[in-house]
């Protein structure tokens, strides 16, 4: 039976699922380039370290800076909300460099960018950001936490009135390391490097200033604050300056970038925040951008998530390539449900008001610099991608299937029947309804599907 359905492996969280389209289908099967990934880790990081982008390499900046003033050096990582393979593998070989430059093991430090997300504690520290590394170092762990203003240093304005208030252990060191993987983001353009400091180490108030501005009242976020875009884009040209503001009243910052393909490293660069910055654009359109000649009938999308929060960001990437009134169906897990309480809290308060009515409500009333908090803004995209689908929204998870279709008013697939037949079942149907409708799937939500047409999201 499987002969006669196509081989387009995606995946359900950890279990791949392929042969659900039939063959003779209109579909079409989107993956990224594959580049071939680092054969020698350890080398690579040794000539990025020693090979800085616009910057002093780390050696020299460690003779510059460091053995001046004694400081602490503070690697920011990311928290537990990331894979942290990245964190996983290159911290040894970081601290073997700094040791080997003359950095005392006591003044090198961890501090967790953990934005405005609850602080994970030791357990959660183990478990998903430092794994059998956090014995050695769980005593050299500070985490960050965007509420304690005692820990925060007023920094003035960004170019934006953006007030710049970051953790000042971060600001007290000699050497800030963001230690970071790129990836594209959903209304910020491209996440890593710059975005350890905002949202990362940054205080509620500045992430609430600066994640403010992205909304519109039609169109939900503004046309720039899209993914793969940093052009124009205010979110991230606003953390980009706060970075420059840094950097230009002496604090010293050297990023550590990785751009990462299904687990492997396929890119490590170092240097300066803005052209690390600038080089993982670069490096993601060549592995994430493809072209489509036409928006699709309906889009099939995995997105391995820890809550629905998450998974929101692959309900993002689909939207891009369906055509108005299509389908989208999401693959995510969810195992630990919602995510944050305020998004849950949002999606109530709304829900009994009609999608457009209920964007446009929330935009007022919960993302103005005062009131925002993270997971509002996945309740503006969701229902500006209600609108889009008119409803049609498809999600294959562990989460209760009420919730998901009475608070956030999409479609539950049943989880714990076969990922494989409900696809199979499903598709079915479509094409019987939809019999010459297009079909896309994507193999990777961090895709970024681009009409050939130049049509704007």
């Amino acid at each position: 039976m499987i002969k006669n359905f196509a081989d387009t492996p995606i995946y359900y969280e950890a279990t791949q699922i392929s042969h659900f389209i039939p063959r003779n289908a209109n579909y079409k099967y989107l993956k990224i380039p594959r580049v071939a990934p680092l054969n020698n880790l350890p080398l690579a990081f040794k000539h990025a370290i020693e090979n800085a982008i616009d910057s002093p390499n780390l050696k020299e900046l460690v003779h510059l800076k460091y053995r001046k003033t004694k400081k602490p050096i503070v690697i920011l990582i990311d928290d537990n909300t990331r894979p942290n393979i990245h964190t996983r593998a290159l911290l040894p070989y970081l601290e073997k460099a700094l040791l080997g430059y003359g950095v005392d093991k006591q003044d090198i430090w961890l501090l967790i960018a953990t934005g405005t997300h609850t602080p994970p504690t030791d357990t959660r520290i183990r478990s998903h950001i430092l794994g059998a590394l956090f014995d050695r170092w769980k005593d050299k762990i500070w985490v960050h936490n965007c509420d304690d203003m005692i820990n925060h240093i007023q920094m003035g304005f960004s170019s934006h009135e953006t007030p710049i208030q970051i953790d000042k252990r971060a600001l007290d060191s000699s050497i800030i390391i963001p230690l970071s993987d790129s990836e594209y983001h959903y209304f910020a353009g491209v996440a890593g490097s710059v975005k350890l400091f905002v949202p990362g180490v940054s205080s509620r108030n500045t992430v609430r200033v600066n994640h403010s501005r992205i909304f519109d009242m039609t169109t939900g976020f503004k046309s720039e604050c899209r993914m793969g875009n940093i052009k124009e884009n205010i979110c991230i040209e606003d953390i980009r300056d706060i970075v420059l503001k840094l950097e230009s009243v002496g604090h010293s910052v050297f990023v550590i970038d990785s751009i990462m393909e299904s687990g492997n490293f396929i890119s490590i660069k170092a240097g300066n925040p803005i052209a690390i910055h600038d080089n993982a654009l670069e490096a993601l359109s060549i592995i994430r951008d493809v072209q489509i000649s036409e928006k699709a009938d309906l889009v099939i999308i995995s997105k391995p998530s820890i809550n629905f929060y998450q998974a929101g960001k692959g309900i993002n990437a689909a939207s891009h390539a369906v055509k108005e009134g299509g389908c989208i169906v999401l693959l995510a897990g969810c195992v630990e449900g919602v995510g944050p309480q305020d998004y849950l809290n949002t999606m109530r308060e709304v829900q009994n008001k009609p999608y457009l009515e209920a964007m446009q409500w929330i935009i007022k009333e919960k993302c103005s610099s005062t009131t925002f908090e993270i997971g509002i803004q996945n309740a503006v995209d969701i229902f500006r991608v209600l609108q889009l689908t008119k409803g049609q929204l498809y999600v294959y998870s562990e989460m209760n299937s009420s919730l998901l279709k009475d608070i956030f008013r999409v479609q539950p697939l049943k989880a714990g029947f076969d990922p494989q037949l409900t696809l199979r079942n499903f598709v079915d149907k479509f094409i019987q309804e939809n019999p010459k409708g297009l079909i896309y799937i994507y193999s990777d939500y961090n895709i970024l599907a681009t009409p050939t047409n130049n049509i704007k999201h």
